[in-house]
C-alpha cells in the first residue's frame, strides 16, 4: 500500500486547478490566486493523508480545514486582504459536493439507505469543515487579541518609566 501515487499526484492537481477555477470564478484578485491554490493542494494533501490511513471523515475535514483557516488568516495579515479570499479556495478541495449529488440521487431511485449514507457522510464532512473554520478563527482571534493586550500594556509600563 503505497501513499505517493501517481493517482494522488493527479488528485493533487486536479484539486489545485478545481480551487483556482472556483477563485477566478468568485473573481478574486490575481495578486491573491497563488496562495488560495497552494492552500487547497495542502489542504486537500492534509485531508487525504488522514482519510488514506483510516481517519474519521470528521476529523480529516476539521483538521485540513483549521490548517486553510490558519493559513487565510495568516495571509490575511500579510498581504492586507480579507481572509476569505484565501479560505474559500482553499476548503474547496473538501467540499462534499459528490456526497451530496449522490444523496439526491439515490433518493429521486428511492434507494433510502444509500440516500441517508451519503447524507451522512456530506454532513459529516460539512460540520468537519464548520467546526474547524469556526474554531481556528475562534483561536486565532483570542491570540491576536491576547498578543495586543500584553503589547498595549508593555508599552503603558514603558511611558510610566
Amino acid at each position: 500500500m503505497t501513499f505517493f501515487t501517481l493517482s494522488f499526484f493527479v488528485k493533487v492537481i486536479t484539486a489545485a486547478i478545481a480551487s483556482l477555477g472556483f477563485a477566478m470564478m468568485f473573481k478574486i484578485d490575481r495578486r491573491h490566486l497563488a496562495y488560495g491554490v497552494f492552500s487547497a493542494a495542502v489542504t486537500f494533501i492534509i485531508y487525504y493523508i488522514i482519510e488514506f490511513f483510516g481517519g474519521p471523515l470528521f476529523v480529516a475535514a476539521f483538521i485540513s480545514t483549521a490548517f486553510a483557516a490558519l493559513f487565510s488568516e495568516v495571509m490575511a495579515r500579510l498581504k492586507r486582504a480579507p481572509a476569505i479570499v484565501f479560505l474559500l479556495p482553499g476548503v474547496i478541495p473538501t467540499v462534499p459536493g459528490g456526497n451530496l449529488y449522490y444523496a439526491m440521487r439515490y433518493l429521486l431511485l428511492s434507494d433510502v439507505s444509500l440516500a441517508l449514507k451519503n447524507f451522512t457522510t456530506a454532513l459529516e464532512v460539512g460540520l468537519g469543515i464548520a467546526g474547524g473554520t469556526v474554531a481556528t478563527s475562534i483561536i486565532f482571534g483570542m491570540t491576536l487579541d491576547a498578543v495586543r493586550s500584553f503589547r498595549k500594556k508593555k508599552s503603558c509600563r514603558e511611558q510610566k518609566k
